[in-house]
């Protein structure tokens, strides 16, 4: 890839990293004359169309996101069956090589980076955008300390496509929410979840759960509780603590409301730090609790379709008693009574059945299928939605296929059909512009059709179909006709490896081509200025104008001066007394004294160790009187 321009305008240079979806590659877009990330998925993913056009769409969607703690995405495109997005490039590491490297973070700093990452979510969550796989290796962190979260949409095209290769998130299970575990309904609650077990690998160097494979780890986020993490690591403030463990609920309706209350509470620690917050019992409750579903629309981002605890509250004992006691007798003589087992059966046993799917049907459709099996339906919403037609379920709850008692009505959503919407203005817009455009509008981008034009700039939309202003459903996709610049006539590049920089550049402006980046690469064996390799294939066809790079000898590395020592052997003249001795060496531009002590003649010779790599210039004095002055190769022995 190193070399290869994409889309006409992202040339690349370096591999900088990669995943289980993408690999990573810092490019140089020769439009902004600036330096980006361009991040391309492996062939795997790009085979399953489905994947490939939610992926674009959620792409586009983050593109949207403007935040100083978000990486921004500049641009999504395809060349020649190559899918890429085009970002921010950071220079930095991960947060988990940072968490590698320092062991563990201390707490004040950990809270610092988490109360960024909690500014990203309370952006994207305000966008309707929730990021669905929040993990430190998805955490770029800047030279400065800047935290910035990448991958934002990338998740939900992961978990909304039959994608085969369940490698790609197995690293994320450490962070998955219940939620997310169970293959529930996944909202802003499960970022906030996902962000306290961050926050608790900060602090404590290790992740909350362990296994020895992605399944089990997964039961452990389902049944098994947080360990404080003061119980882990000493030096935890007991506020930072409550704020983790109230993140890391198992109860979505226990964890903070949103992203804002959580960031609220980190600004008061890092304000105070020994701060205890008032209301963080995550004890188990002793009172009776009563499960109630909410159902909400996962596409849009709305409502919260976990599973929710209504505390019935504690009742005092003196009032509860009585009426405990009465039960007890009344069924104790039903019991005995004719019929009595039956009853009390009926009483205490309500009969469960398999829901069935009523996702698509009509609302009558759906009423009557339930009533087959004993069940009833309830509505809960209704709202727009371009994939189902007026008057058909959305979605239910319970799901299909699972157990439900015939008392617990089945929760609907019925959609409204879709909602008209304008067809915006794109003509003059880039095609990553007018994507943006669309998906803001709720409109899909349709087909992309190419151009050539002596006018318009390569890249920007000329022409558009549905045209601007027309009415109508929301989701109706929109074709676009895109500028290819000027036809342009092709050439043969000429082989330029082995010829000197200047021949090779006249070579090159024959075939009517330009030349790029020059490289300097050292070589034994190809002399200085000669070209090693060039970035497009001898011979290979492209068309006039195109840019070559060249990788150009610097020749073979010059070895480093060796270090060593001299021992100076210095007589002082005879019969003086009191002699400052100073020794001083030059090397690099830069003075220093080696040695320097009064001494008197009878002493005898002095013996002084000078240490110094390469050619170096030594001066001995006597009361400051220059008596030697000479240059010493100290790579050669005594």
């Amino acid at each position: 890839m190193i070399g290869k321009v994409l889309g006409n305008r992202y040339e690349i240079v370096e591999k900088i990293g990669s995943g289980g979806m993408s690999l990573v590659y810092k490019a140089r877009c020769s439009l902004l004359n600036r330096y980006v990330a361009v991040k391309i998925l492996r062939p795997e993913f790009t085979s399953d169309e489905g994947f490939v056009k939610k992926f674009r769409q959620e792409s586009q969607a983050a593109a949207s996101l403007s935040h100083q703690n978000i990486v921004g995405i500049y641009d999504v495109g395809e060349d020649q069956d190559i899918h890429y997005i085009v970002m921010e490039y950071i220079e930095g590491k991960t947060l988990k090589q940072l968490i590698k490297e320092k062991t563990r973070i201390e707490p004040f700093q950990a809270a610092e980076i988490a109360q960024q990452i909690c500014k990203a979510l309370v952006h994207a969550h305000k966008n309707h955008i929730v990021h669905r796989d929040i993990k430190p290796h998805n955490i770029l962190m800047t030279k400065e300390g800047t935290a910035k979260v990448t991958d934002f949409g990338i998740a939900r095209a992961v978990t909304s496509s039959t994608v085969t290769n369940t490698g790609s998130v197995i690293g994320s299970v450490h962070y998955f929410s219940p939620e997310q575990a169970r293959g529930g309904y996944i909202d802003e609650k499960s970022d906030l979840y996902s962000l306290g077990i961050v926050l608790y690998e900060m602090v404590t160097g290790k992740v909350p759960f362990e296994g020895e494979s992605p399944i089990s780890i997964a039961l452990k986020h389902l049944q098994e509780s947080v360990i404080p993490p003061a119980q882990i690591m000493d030096g935890i403030p007991a506020g930072l603590e409550q704020i983790i463990m109230k993140a890391t609920q198992k109860d979505p309706g226990s964890r903070y409301e949103t992203a804002t209350e959580m960031l609220e509470d980190l600004k008061a620690f890092l304000k105070n730090h020994d701060i205890v917050f008032d209301n963080m019992d995550f004890e188990e409750e002793s009172s009776p609790t009563i499960v109630m579903p909410a159902v909400g629309d996962a596409g849009a981002g709305k409502g919260n379709d976990s599973i929710k605890k209504v505390n019935r509250g504690k009742r005092k004992t003196k009032t509860k008693k009585p009426y405990i006691i009465l039960a007890v007798i009344m069924l104790a003589l039903i019991a005995v009574g004719y019929g009595g087992s039956i009853l009390m059966k009926e009483l205490l046993f309500v009969k469960a059945v398999k829901v069935p799917n009523i996702v698509g049907k009509t609302e009558q459709e759906a009423m009557e299928e339930l009533d087959r099996v004993g069940l009833k339906m309830e509505i809960r919403e209704k709202q727009s939605n371009p994939h189902f037609p007026a008057g058909t379920i959305i979605q239910q709850h319970p799901k299909a296929e699972t157990e439900n008692k015939v008392s617990n009505p089945v929760l609907v959503i019925i959609s409204l059909g879709p909602e008209k919407t304008e067809v915006p203005y794109l003509i003059n817009l880039s095609s990553a512009e007018a994507q943006v455009m669309l998906q803001k509008a709720g409109l899909s981008d349709g087909s992309v059709a190419t151009r050539f034009s002596e006018t318009v700039t390569v890249g920007v939309v000329m022409d558009q179909d549905p045209q601007p202003g027309i009415m109508v459903d929301e989701g109706t996709q929109v074709n676009l006709v895109v500028s290819s610049g000027p036809k342009l006539k092709q050439t043969s590049v000429p082989p330029v490896v082995g010829l000197d920089l200047q021949t090779a550049k006249t070579r090159i402006q024959n075939a009517k081509m330009i030349v790029g980046d020059t490289y300097p690469q050292e070589s034994d064996l190809v002399p200085e200025g000669f070209i090693l390799r060039q970035s497009l294939p001898p011979n290979s066809i492209v068309e006039e104008g195109a840019s070559i790079g060249l990788w150009v000898s610097t020749g073979k590395k010059e070895a480093p001066p060796v270090e060593g020592t001299k021992i100076l052997t210095i007589n002082l003249p005879e019969g003086s007394k009191d002699v400052k001795v100073t020794v001083k060496k030059y090397q690099d531009g830069v003075e220093e004294i080696e040695y320097q002590m009064r001494h008197d003649a009878d002493e005898g010779p002095l013996k002084v160790p000078v240490t110094a790599k390469g050619e170096v210039r030594v001066v001995v004095l006597f009361d400051n009187v220059k008596q030697l002055d000479e240059i010493i190769d100290f790579s050669k022995g005594d």
